[in-house]
């Protein structure tokens, strides 16, 4: 390998090593928070419906979905003796299946409790409600009516749990989407369904499941108070044990809510108490490390302790790994048999006998041709439209609610006190063109960037000034071609950022991923840290002393050219942007917790509105309601395409271009 790239790749390496420690601090930072708001009843209590709030939010869940009919149909029912087996579907939203098997005991007198059973991921042709049989029998035989619900992913009419984990769909933090909400919203309905049951007593309902299952009880019984006892198995942890564990790596989209208003897992625990709520863990179970859980026990038991019922709270540790046992399954019957049967240490039946999957699925022939499961994280939420406006006044009003949303919804998690920026020259300068420094743009993260002063025979005074950021694969050779003045004195001041992972070789595509999902733990992404590199650098540039800071102008290509759009509308210093070959949509990047909420990349381009945007070569078609937006503030000319790298920078907005050498 070449010097120079073997000095490019420990670049990758260190600002990879940089960026996951800084992630693991603020993910020890979160937890800290959490413990303390959930430390007892007299703390928690006055913040404890701001979090559910907040959880519903994040969850997609804010409003509520419209409760529409349930259009609920038993497709077939299966006589075992002792309890009966109902193939069920019903429609959580339109056109959106859930199918389950609801299991009941064959002999009632008067209503009896209900148990939601939701699955984890064990793959069946016939849905994953077929793997966890056992326990729905168990239920039935001991009294329980109990609803096993398939997941979306391995259910009978599919959709996908995996989307940024493994199917490459990063879009989906952008969408502020995770199938955890679908799954939340479909237990609802569950209940729903469950309170029309004649047999169910509808004030006793609880919920289990393990692995997916149990994020779906923790999530669930969260926000539902319905839910009146609740056993998750394996597992939760916390946010500081899973980042420096790196957890992610084992876990599905499904086991995480989009944690943009950084809540710890701790607050899951906070929002079921004081209902009973049984927990199990496996010592050997990677997914959910044991300094995770038992501070969780800590805690959370601190909490049911102030509230008067310590008994309410239980956490099971086993030798095993991830893994479910029938230890665990009787222990979860007793518990439910304490506190939703009152009927505590009772004989069991805990023999089972289960059936093929086919037998139990409700739709043999394949799912309702009008199912759309398979789209819902493209409706859930929606995006809104890039409305017309008809008055300036109109747009105005639209575009400080936009502006609020992104400053208070989507970067919400700049630091709150930017550090020092500590610029230091690392290098002489190299190419003719460029010299290195390095600055801080939070503790611990180093930032390269280059710098370019022109000759002051040139520039006697400030001058105006350019920020570039750099793209992965962009090097100064390349970059000083692409600067290089060919015609006349050159008195701009240049400076490029290579943000946190961008370089002439950057982050892999798995350090990529792993990043993204660790920071979205903590309430951000790769592309909003990057973000802040960007605003550092700004601000860095402007106190040059050869720079004008009246007169920058940000610049790049692609989902960076989008960076430093972003940046100038959170910099209002930042008095133009130059966009070269910019993607006309976030689900091409770059990826920002929550903004498909709000808006797209064309309207935050109006935003930009009075401010000179400026085009290289093409502007992308699906921009073109921006310029409406410019033409409202009197200044269409504002909305500009050029051919030449250099004259808007000088300040120069005409097409009369010298001939070049």
């Amino acid at each position: 390998m070449a010097q120079a790239d073997e000095a490019a790749l420990e670049r990758a390496r260190e600002s990879y090593r940089q960026t996951t420690e800084a992630l693991v601090r603020n993910a020890r930072a979160i937890t800290d928070a959490a413990a303390a708001e959930v430390h007892d009843k007299d703390v928690w209590e006055p913040l404890r419906e701001k979090r559910r709030e907040e959880m519903r939010e994040m969850l997609g869940l804010l409003p509520w979905p419209e409760r529409t009919p349930l259009k609920a149909h038993v497709t077939g029912t299966i006589d075992r003796g002792a309890y009966v087996i109902e193939k069920l579907s019903f429609e959580s939203m339109p056109r959106i299946y859930v199918t389950a098997n609801l299991y009941r005991p064959k002999q009632l007198t008067g209503k009896v409790p209900a148990v939601i059973y939701v699955c984890g991921h064990a793959y069946s042709p016939y849905g994953d409600k077929t793997k966890y049989q056992r326990h729905g029998i168990s239920l039935a035989k001991n009294g329980y009516v109990a609803l096993v619900l398939d997941s979306l992913q391995i259910a009978e009419a599919f959709a996908l749990h995996h989307g940024v984990g493994n199917q490459q769909m990063p879009d989906w933090y952008a969408r502020g989407y995770s199938p955890a909400g679908v799954e939340v919203w479909n237990a609802m309905r569950a209940i729903d369904y469950l309170e029309t049951r004649p047999e169910v007593d509808a004030n006793r309902i609880g919920m289990t499941g393990r692995s997916g299952g149990a994020a779906m009880t923790w999530f669930t019984a969260a926000v539902d108070p319905r839910v009146k006892v609740a056993i998750p198995v394996m597992g939760i942890s916390t946010y500081a044990a899973n980042l420096a564990a790196n957890t992610q790596r084992h876990h599905c989209d499904c086991m995480f809510l989009v944690n943009s208003l950084r809540h710890g897992l701790l607050h899951q625990g906070a929002l079921i108490a004081p209902r009973p709520l049984l927990m199990a863990h496996g010592k050997l179970d990677v997914l959910f490390p044991v300094p995770g859980y038992e501070e969780f026990e800590r805690v959370i038991s601190g909490l049911y302790g102030s509230y008067g019922h310590p008994e309410r709270f239980r956490n099971i540790v086993v030798n095993t790994a991830h893994k479910d046992s029938d230890y665990l399954r009787e222990q979860a019957i007793r518990w439910f048999d304490r506190f939703l049967l009152e009927q505590p240490d009772r004989q069991l039946d805990l023999e089972y006998e289960e059936l093929p999957g086919a037998q139990l699925a409700v739709f043999p022939d394949g799912p309702p041709a009008d199912a759309e499961n398979y789209r819902i994280h493209e409706r859930f939420p929606p995006t809104p439209a890039f409305q017309k406006y008809r008055s300036l006044a109109q747009w105005k009003q639209h575009r400080a609610e936009l502006m609020e949303h992104l400053r208070t919804r989507v970067f919400r998690n700049f630091p709150a006190v930017p550090s020092a920026l500590e610029p230091t020259t690392t290098r002489a300068k190299q190419e003719g063109y460029f010299q290195e420094l390095e600055f801080t743009s939070e503790p611990g993260i180093r930032i390269r960037a280059l710098i370019h002063h022109p000759d002051p025979e040139d520039a006697p005074k400030k001058g105006p000034a350019v920020l570039y950021v750099a793209s992965d694969g962009e090097d100064p050779a390349g970059l000083s071609l692409m600067f290089r003045r060919m015609r006349g004195p050159d008195p701009v001041v240049r400076m490029v950022v290579y943000p946190r992972g961008v370089g002439e070789i950057g982050w892999t595509s798995l350090q990529q991923r792993d990043l993204l999902r660790n920071a979205m733990q903590t309430g951000q992404t790769t592309d909003s840290l990057r973000l802040w590199d960007v605003l550092r650098a700004a601000e860095l540039l402007r106190a040059d002393s050869a720079a004008d800071p009246h007169r920058v102008t940000v610049m790049g290509k692609g989902t960076a050219g989008i960076l430093g759009l972003y940046a100038a509308l959170l910099d209002t210093g930042i008095n133009q942007v130059f966009l070269l070959n910019p993607p006309s949509t976030h689900r091409a990047g770059p990826i920002f917790l929550n903004v498909l909420r709000y808006l797209d990349i064309p309207e935050a381009a109006a935003l930009l509105a009075p401010r000179r945007l400026n085009f290289y070569s093409r502007v992308p078609p699906a921009y073109n309601p921006a310029r409406a937006i410019y033409t409202l503030y009197g200044v269409p000319t504002h909305f500009f395409l050029t051919m030449d790298l250099h004259n808007i920078v000088e300040g120069h907005y005409d097409h009369n271009f010298a001939a070049g050498l």
